[in-house]
Parts: C-alpha cells; structure tokens; sequence
C-alpha cells in the first residue's frame, strides 16, 4: 500500500524550548539534581528521560529543601514565587522562553501604570499564571471565550491593554479580540500581542496542506497547549482525521485504514527523534513517498 507522508516544517523544538533543554541539560552535569514545580517543556517523554538524569518534580516551591538547585520552565514563573524561592536559598535557574519573557516584563510595565490588563488565554496554562503574577492579580482580567468577555466589568472610563498566550490559535485570537473590542472600544495592543510565531508558523503549514490529505498526525503531549490547538486547526481546516500521539506506542493500526496521504507535524516542545521514529514506522508498513514542506511554496505536487 502507498501513502504519500508530508512532513511539515517547522517541527521539533522552537527556540525557546532548545534554550530551556540545553539549559537543564548543562544544570543537571553540574548539579546533579534539580527540582522543578513545572515541566521544563510540556513533553511527557522528555520529562520521564529528565527524571532519570536527576530532575525531581514537586508540587511547590515549599517542598524543594533549602539551598537546593531549582529551574523554572519555559512557560515562566510568577514573580511571587521566585520571592519564596528566594527567601529559601534556593539556586534559581530561570528557563524562561525569551520571548515569554519580554511579555511580563511588559506586564510588570503596564500594571504600574495602573491600567486594566486584559490576557487571552487560558488561566489553568501556567504561562497565564505567571502573567497574572507580574499584573500582581490586580486590574488583571483572562478570558478564553465569548462568556469570559460578557462577565467583564464597565471599562467605559478606563485604560485596557490586552495581551496573548503565545500558544494559541491566532485566528481565533483574532475572533476573540474582534468580540472584545466590540465590548472595549479603547482596548489598546501592547507590544507583544500576537501569537509566538512557531506556534503560527505550524498552524499555517496545517492550514495549507489540509485539502490534500486525510490523516494529520500531530506528535506531542495532550497537555500541550500547541499540539492540541495543532489538532483544532487540522479539524477546522477539513481534516477528516487527525490524532495526537506522544510517540509510536500510541498509534493504532485503526487510524491507518484506508488512508492514502498523511501530514506530520509537532508541537514545538517535541524532540526530533519522535518525528523520525514515526516516519521509520510508517516506512516499515508501507510504500512511503515522503514529501518535505519547508516553506509556504511547497505545494506538495
């Protein structure tokens, strides 16, 4: 049997997650053991190779022992907590997306200046979390949908700002943003507004490959935030069928049946060598014809 399998690109890790990686990497040679209250990434894999390097996950800072070595995730960490990890002697080491970064830095700024802080997002994902934490939970409002926005406040006489999670769907921030503007009509951009452009560049590539295939594969953890919002994209897009794996175990012979082209895409917290397991998979089974993606001109023909 032939199937024709798009691989498309980006996929593996952004940058944001190489930096984290290599930082806990080099933090575990030299420490050799090092607590976290959140996964560096968002991969159930790489997290359990992590745990037997030495990486020991808690459920808060206040368990980790004084003077212990700590490093915080990519997503980021409330400043309220680097206070009690502070008072606790804890070696801190910040892994923290740069681009993560920048937004609370902006927060901080614009909570300061006492105007009403919007965040798109949602408030369980703990770069939303550490948000709130620079916007001090004060003037500070996280909506997701159009019920979060009819439940917000008079903002008549107010300065608003919005920001956005960077793991998002951009087109539907762009629906939410329209809803919100309609209820705000002073609501302002800050500087970081827009969705990472990893995550809009993996939706695009979905975006544009979905009439010419039956199947999206999207490797990654379910709680990632980008791998499923990948999966929402895949189906809104008119994907027949799409599945979210961690890894090969988790592929069934069902989702095979019948399927003549594939696409293969990742969340951004993904390591490569998954992909490649997939694909060595798929070439043992079947006539694979592989189909590179790198940029919007491939068309796949």
């Amino acid at each position: 049997m032939s199937i024709t399998c798009y691989l498309l690109s980006p996929r593996g890790f952004c940058s944001g997650v190489v930096r984290a990686v290599n930082m806990v990497n080099q933090v575990l040679e030299l420490y050799g053991t090092v607590y976290v209250v959140e996964d560096i990434i968002h991969n159930r894999i790489f997290m359990k190779e992590l745990e037997k390097k030495g990486i020991i996950k808690v459920d808060s800072v206040e368990e980790i022992p004084d003077g212990s070595t700590v490093m915080f995730s990519a997503h980021g960490i409330s400043p309220q907590v680097v206070d009690i990890a502070e008072k606790k002697e804890l070696n801190i080491i910040d892994g923290t997306c740069p681009i993560v970064k920048s937004i609370q830095d902006e927060v901080k700024k614009e909570a300061n200046s006492k105007r009403k802080i919007i965040i798109i997002g949602n408030r369980g994902h703990a770069e939303v979390i550490s948000l709130l934490g620079y916007a001090e939970n004060t003037n500070a409002f996280v909506v997701y949908n159009e019920m979060d926005i009819d439940l917000l406040p008079d903002f008549k006489n107010d300065e608003v700002v919005y920001f956005t999670q960077t793991t998002l769907d951009y087109l539907y921030v762009d629906l939410i943003l329209g809803k919100l503007k309609e209820k705000i009509p002073q609501i302002r951009s800050s500087s970081h507004d827009n969705v990472c452009y990893a995550t809009k560049e993996r939706q695009d590539a979905i975006r544009r490959i979905a009439s010419s295939v039956d199947l999206v594969i999207v490797i990654g953890s379910s709680y990632s935030s980008n791998a499923k919002r990948l999966c929402e994209v895949a189906l809104d897009s008119g994907v027949k069928k799409v599945v979210l794996i961690d890894s090969i175990e988790n592929l069934k012979e069902t989702d095979l049946k019948k399927i003549t082209a594939i696409a293969i895409t990742s969340a951004a917290s993904t390591p490569d060598k998954l992909i490649q397991e997939l694909v060595e998979f798929l070439r043992e089974r079947f006539d694979l014809i592989i189909k590179n993606l790198e940029n919007q001109d491939d068309s796949g023909e």
